[in-house]
């Protein structure tokens, strides 16, 4: 399986100053897609300027929108923007969770056309602005969204997401540093709890290497609000459901700023799109799982949960 055609196309179309979410729209119904998935976009406002959220549905012949049982997958494409305009001509490094979601949901959708479906449904989730803001930050300037980013977490948390892949540029940092794309450990309900045996051995059967997990800590998942370091809001969507959350980290060997033009690695999104892809195909099919129930019960069992005091200061 390959999904560099659908990378170059889905790259092309973000690089674009005058890129939208109606563009995005267009795009699938021109592939012929209207009758097999369900497109919305709505424009957020805020401060400093406007985003489009789009949310892109692929119903799975098992899934939960025709009734049937099969788990859903939610795939989250965070980023501040997919460019800085008028600061910087051209798309910037933070545009790879929107472009892995988008690329994701293009590969799906295709794969459905040609009659291979996935047992349940999966919710793509992103946003498009090609002139988001840049703010100082440590140890590279990080983008930032124009809204507000509880209002976008919110949106791009479906209730119906089973479990959570959520995809963000991870290269800003001397924490990961590896050319590729990593994983983090599986957060729930404000618990960091171990990396998936199972998406393990996927990342290893799609990358054909050892597998690379991003160091998580417990200053990264605490809400925005609280005034401490955060390698970026790759894991930010658990504040938002109790469904197990994955990241998907694009990473490099150097600092990369998210406002860095010209450093779109697209084997590094051709890997990470594979992965999320055959998550995706697994994951409906209930031969993969983010966690082990067993030992999750026994974790709340003896220790409690944990979820409001980790959740403390986000607007719920």
């Amino acid at each position: 399986m390959s999904v560099l055609k659908h990378l170059i196309e889905v790259t092309d179309l973000l690089d674009n100053p005058k890129v939208c979410g109606k563009s995005v729209e267009k795009f699938f119904e021109e592939k012929g897609f209207s009758n097999i998935i369900e497109v919305y976009v709505e424009r957020i406002s805020g401060s400093k300027g406007y985003t489009d959220f789009i949310k892109i549905i692929i119903p799975g012949n098992n899934g939960k929108y025709k009734g049937g049982s099969a788990p859903t997958l939610g795939v989250i494409g965070r980023l501040g923007g997919v460019g800085a305009r008028p600061t910087l001509i051209g798309m910037v490094s933070d545009a790879d969770g929107a472009i892995v979601a988008l690329a994701t949901a293009y590969k799906l959708a295709e794969m459905k056309k040609r009659g291979d479906v996935v047992p349940g449904d999966i919710i793509v989730t992103t946003h498009i602005c090609p002139s988001a803001p840049v703010k100082p930050y440590k140890p590279a300037p990080m983008m930032t969204s124009p809204v507000d980013i509880f209002e976008l977490l919110r949106r791009e948390v479906d209730p119906q997401m089973d479990a959570i892949l959520s995809i963000d540029a991870t290269k800003a940092n001397w924490i990961i540093k590896h050319t590729g794309f990593a994983i983090t450990p599986t957060i729930k309900e404000g618990w960091i709890l171990k990396p998936s045996p199972s998406l393990i051995d996927i990342y290893t059967r799609v990358t054909g290497r050892p597998p690379v997990v991003v160091p998580i800590t417990m200053q990264d998942i605490l809400p925005y609000t609280t005034p401490v370091y955060h390698i970026n809001s790759i894991v930010q969507p658990w504040i938002y459901t109790t469904a197990p959350v994955v990241g998907v980290a694009t990473t490099a060997q150097t600092i990369i700023p998210g406002s860095a033009t010209g450093a779109t690695n697209i084997w590094a999104l051709e890997q990470a799109t594979r992965f999320v892809v055959e998550v995706a195909k697994e994951y409906t099919s209930q031969k993969t799982a983010f966690y082990e129930e067993e030992e999750w019960k026994k974790i709340i069992e003896i220790h409690g949960s944990i979820r409001e005091i980790m959740r403390k200061g986000a607007p719920l």
